[in-house]
């Protein structure tokens, strides 16, 4: 089998994809991404350039390098974290890194001030000002 077939199919598995909705997502029909994924034709950049934007690694799919792959071991242990969690827990991280705005922020108006104190074992003391827009859970 041709290595940027199997790659192909190995991605659009990876990120749950049937070849129904890959295929609707990338404007190609599904006996097209079929035939890409059994090698009997090789897909057009037309096709995987859309497929990155469905969080597809092209690099690999072309290369057989993941483009992780010149990432200092952190950020590729990160990376691989972030994309095996769950949706929910994703959204979560995005929103405290402030990349997108937390879920309820955009819905609710309701802003308070807390002054927060969270203690641990003996020593561990984290306080500071905090503006809580909306229901908050904190779990330890």
């Amino acid at each position: 089998m041709n290595l940027v077939s199997a790659r192909l199919r190995e991605e659009r598995k990876r990120l749950g994809l049937s070849q129904e909705v890959a295929a609707k997502a990338l404007g190609v029909s599904v006996g097209s991404l079929y035939t890409y994924e059994k090698s009997r034709a090789n897909p057009p950049v037309s096709v995987l350039l859309p497929f990155s934007d469905l969080g597809a690694d092209v690099q690999y799919i072309v290369t057989g390098v993941r483009s992780s792959a010149n990432l200092p071991d952190t950020e590729q242990k990160l990376i691989s974290a972030f994309r095996a969690a769950p949706e929910p827990v994703q959204a979560g991280i995005l929103a405290m890194l402030q990349v997108v705005p937390a879920a309820d922020e955009a819905t609710s108006e309701k802003t308070q001030d807390v002054n927060p104190k969270f203690m641990g074992k003996v020593g561990q003391v984290i306080e500071g000002n905090v503006k809580v827009k909306g229901k908050q859970t904190f779990k330890f």
